[in-house]
């Protein structure tokens, strides 16, 4: 193995190193603006509508999964799109675990009043409420289609029980205080991404970063600042970000950002920016403004890393060659 490079404060990141994001279809675990809690006894009574109407977006909930994997699962549905599920890796919803499913199973079609559901010439075909569909068939709210051993429930944005749905996904996957992925959903992300880019010969790489002198905030500011510093840790990072890169809180203050598609150094010039906006900003909380700063460590998918927790030490042990080289640091595990 070659020994790591440590990149200092003061490197330039690479300004044509990010991709064009991938056209998969994305899961959704984003919260409506401004949602409020509703009483015990308080009654919502939705307008009148056609039944086949979805409304401005619908809901796609995985209910069964052989492996019980991301059960509960909620991927959105916008007007005017399409959506196809399948094994392949260019799927819209890709499923590559499930050996039942054909590369290109079922479509999905948000049309001008409803949501049609098509068989793509499955092998083991496509079920709506248990019966083989064998033309396009219009979905109604609260519908289940099988398609291979994968179950999925259909819900309209303005059925409550699309709102259950989504409060019962993000209390498994999200981070109760920062609301972005927690571990076990990195994790899963991970296992999934890192089959595909081996299945397919892709890059895959991970960033992980931890905040310095955390345990000096939290002793002399105090644990409510502490958690100031991770939010705001997080509302910094996350624009930066493209939609198919998986943000997650791994550790109390350590975090992770996968990136498929991204080689070494994308992912480099990508924790530079990051680490470059945290200095910029100075964190302004409990009557004092301090100055914050990440130690990152990058891991990039080759021949000697097969599994996650190979691709996750080895950027671990990048991350901690930066702290011990000054902090405020990147450095690529090479």
């Amino acid at each position: 193995m070659q020994p790591p490079t440590t990149q200092a404060s003061e490197t330039q990141p690479d300004e044509d190193s990010d991709s064009q994001p991938t056209s998969r279809f994305e899961l959704a675990l984003d919260k409506a603006a401004g949602r409020r809690a509703l009483d015990g006894d308080e009654t919502l009574v939705a307008p009148r509508r056609r039944s086949t109407d979805p409304g401005p977006e619908a809901s796609l909930i995985l209910i069964a999964h052989p492996l019980n994997e991301s059960l509960g699962a909620r991927f959105r549905l916008r007007p005017r799109s399409a959506v196809v599920i399948g094994r392949a890796g260019n799927a819209d919803v890709s499923l590559p675990e499930i050996s039942s499913l054909s590369r290109h199973h079922t479509r999905l079609t948000y049309r001008a009043e409803s949501v049609v559901l098509e068989d793509l010439g499955s092998t083991n075909g496509t079920y709506v409420n248990g019966k083989r569909i064998e033309q396009e068939t219009t979905l109604h709210t609260g519908d289940r289609f099988q398609v291979g051993a994968v179950h999925i429930k259909f819900l309209q944005e303005r059925d409550i029980e699309n709102a259950y749905h989504q409060a019962i996904h993000d209390l498994v996957v999200l981070d109760g205080l920062t609301q972005i992925a927690n571990r076990r959903k990195f994790e899963f992300e991970a296992e999934r991404e890192l089959g595909r880019a081996r299945r397919y010969g892709r890059p895959l790489a991970l960033i992980l970063f931890d905040i310095d002198n955390f345990k000096l905030v939290n002793d002399t500011y105090g644990h409510l600042c502490g958690d100031f510093v991770l939010k705001r840790i997080v509302e910094l990072t996350r624009p930066m970000l493209r939609r198919e890169q998986v943000f997650a809180r791994v550790g109390g203050e350590e975090f992770a950002i996968l990136c498929p598609e991204a080689a070494a150094v994308n992912a480099r010039a990508l924790a530079e920016r990051v680490r470059r906006k945290f200095s910029m900003n100075p964190f302004e909380q409990c009557g004092a403004s301090f100055a914050v700063t990440c130690s990152f460590g990058i891991a990039s998918l080759s021949p000697e890393i097969g599994t996650v927790a190979e691709l996750y030490e080895s950027a671990d042990r990048a991350m901690y060659l930066s702290k011990n080289a000054g902090r405020d640091k990147v450095t690529v595990w090479e």
